[in-house]
Order: structure tokens, then sequence, then C-alpha cells
């Protein structure tokens, strides 16, 4: 499967560029296509791109700023046009730190890409801008983001070899359903949290045993963790994706029931894919599907629109 990977804007641009420092993702040899265009302007000549269908291009990750970008919806027209499924990974303004105008505009943008798009991965930045000097915290930031999305890209294409119970069925097409509505696109919600399987000692000694699976703090720690802010506890749908060491398969230590359970009492539907990892490291991400008027900071934004009108 080849992965088409599509940044526009410096915020779009800086999340892809976290997402390619992982060996596993530029192992893929991903298709990337960066785009300088800026929010409120139209795209310049030589920032307009074209996109033709490749084989082995099943769906696209574009990575934007939601707001009055004219080469996002351009984009995300063609890529339509193509029949490429489309998980937008967009950058939602902060009410305290953006102006209004910046606010509206996002919800228009939301409005016309949602006829294309088949699932927006909001990434809040409400999430930070109680912090001092939070422009600070955009790389850390960024990185988080691209760690789950790699977490995603290498759950669906890694080639299986686990036993199949531990797999999902059909992973692309999955997690297409699981991020997504028949009638219209899912509004995601993302998080992601590690923990180290060995101390520093297990990288020299490697015969040294993992420690035993804690995958409840795991959980809890990750869902304090969402990207976007005052999500519900309840969502309509949800995927996790779980990357262990072998060790863990091979002695069964992975408690599947366990995190279909905890998943339930946050989402209505939740499916899990499980897959290894050479690092000493336990991670989960987890992918939380809302419908729009779920969501109170879309309401909120959508609210400041018909204000305006």
């Amino acid at each position: 499967m080849t992965h088409l990977f599509i940044g526009i804007g410096n915020a779009g641009g800086a999340i892809l560029n976290a997402l390619l420092e992982y060996k596993e993702v530029k192992r893929a040899k991903p298709i990337v296509i960066k785009s300088k265009s800026k929010p409120g302007k139209e795209s310049n000549k030589e920032d307009k791109i074209e996109i033709k269908r490749e084989k082995g291009i099943e769906f696209a990750f574009l990575f934007s700023v939601l707001g009055d970008c004219d080469a996002t919806i351009h984009i995300a027209e063609m890529l339509a046009d193509l029949t490429i499924k489309i998980f937008l990974v967009g950058v939602l303004p902060a009410k305290r730190r953006e102006k209004r105008e910046e606010l509206i505009n996002a919800y228009y943008s939301l409005e016309k890409l949602k006829e294309h798009v088949n699932s927006f991965i909001i990434v809040d930045n409400q999430r930070i801008a109680h912090l001092p000097n939070f422009e600070d915290y955009y790389p850390q930031y960024n990185r988080y983001i691209a760690s789950c999305i790699a977490d995603i890209l290498v759950g669906t294409s890694r080639p299986g070899s686990l036993v199949e119970e531990m797999q999902l069925s059909q992973p692309i097409d999955e997690v297409i359903a699981a991020l997504s509505f028949e009638d219209e696109p899912g509004y995601v919600a993302l998080s992601r949290a590690s923990e180290l399987t060995k101390g520093l000692w297990g990288y020299i000694f490697p015969f040294l045993k993992h420690k035993p699976l804690d995958l409840g703090t795991l959980l809890r720690v990750s869902l304090d963790k969402l990207s976007v802010s005052d999500a519900p506890i309840g969502s309509e749908k949800s995927i996790s994706f779980l990357r262990v060491p072998e060790y863990y398969i091979r002695s069964k230590s992975v408690n599947r029931e366990l995190i279909e359970e905890f998943m339930l009492s946050y989402s209505k539907e939740c499916h899990l894919a499980v897959f290894t990892t050479r690092r000493n490291i336990a991670a989960i991400t987890n992918l939380l599907t809302y419908k729009f008027d779920q969501l109170e900071r879309l309401r909120e934004i959508r609210g400041l629109a018909y204000e305006r009108v």
C-alpha cells in the first residue's frame, strides 16, 4: 500500500515533518507533497498541486489548519474525484489565543470540506492554550500528534505476523469505517500513552524479562490526553492500536477483553489492532469518533458563525 501525505501551510507542514521523522514511516516510502499556501490567501501558481491516481493509493492524510484556505479545499476536491479516502488532520484555533474571525473561518472550512473528507482528525490548540508562551509547545504537540498517526499507519500496513484473533480482519476498511459515518464524516479525537517495558539495563542485557503489562493504566492515561478540549465520554465509535514487544503476544499477556470493555465505556462500538515493536515500549493510541453536534468545541465555533450572520 502506498501512503500519500499532503502538508499545507506552516501548521500542516510541521505535523507532517514530525511524522516523517519516524523510521517506520520513512521505510514505507510515502508520496509526500507540501504546499506553502497560507490560510486566507489564494494559492500562488507555484503552490498549485496536481494529484494523479497512482496504483496502491487507497487513502491520503491531509495536514492543514482549519481556516479559510483555498488550497486545502482544492486538494480535497481532487482527492475525492480520484475516489481516494481522505483523513484530514485539521488544526483547530484556540479561542483564548486567536481572533474571533479565525474561529469563524474554521467553521466555514469544516462546512466546505465535509463534502469531500471522510474523517476530520481534530488537533485542538485549545489543549495547550492555557500554557504560558504556548507557542513554545507546538513542536512537542506536533510530535505527539505525529506519534499517534505513525501508530495508525504501522498498525494498518504491517504484514500480519500475529495470530488471527489478534488482528483486524480488513485493516484499512475497518479504520475507515471506524472513523466515519455513511452520511457524514467523523470528527475524531485521538490520544496516546506509552511506557517502558524494561529499564535501562534491559537495553544492555536483552535477556532481562519485560515487566508485567499494565493495560489499565495505559488506557486511563491515554484518555486523559485527548486532542480535543472538553471531549465527552460517550463517542459513537472507537478504534485502538496497541503496540507491544512480541514477548507479550507469545506469552498471551495482552488482555483483549480488558481493552474492549474499557473502550466500550467510552464508545458504543470499538475495534482493536495489536502489533509488535522491537523497542522495549508498550503504547496504545485511541481514536474516538464523534458526530459534529457531540463536540462542544465544534458547536461553539458554529455558534460564533451564526452570531455574525
